[in-house]
């Protein structure tokens, strides 16, 4: 009975087993390249994304004014205050990574 089912195993054609490990190779390594070419193309698209982004982020740094307001003199806060609160506040949102164009114009004490 063994030897029945291993009958057509034998049959095959050492030629033809080459030519099919052959194809085999060759259809694995185009398709590895393929993978490569893909990759290497998109991480090339990504880095120029990625620069424009950079680009933009620089070009709209908040601009903040330690020019007292009306209402802060009114409030008897001193320039020097303004300032602090005002650097404290930008430095909270860029490490938030959040695009903010903030102007403090008003402060308060509560």
């Amino acid at each position: 009975m063994l030897t029945n089912l291993l009958d057509g195993w034998f049959k095959m054609n050492v030629g033809e087993g080459a030519f099919y490990a052959a194809f085999g190779f060759i259809f694995v390594f185009l398709g590895i390249t393929v993978l490569i070419l893909l990759f290497t193309v998109l991480g090339k698209i990504m880095d120029t994304v990625n620069k424009k982004r950079a680009k933009k982020a620089e070009d709209s740094i908040p601009v903040i004014s330690t020019e007292p307001s009306f209402e802060a003199q009114e409030a008897g806060l001193a320039p020097e205050t303004i300032a602090v609160i005002s650097a404290a506040l930008a430095a909270y949102y860029d490490s938030e990574n959040t695009k903010c164009d903030f102007v403090v114009k008003r402060i308060r004490k509560i």
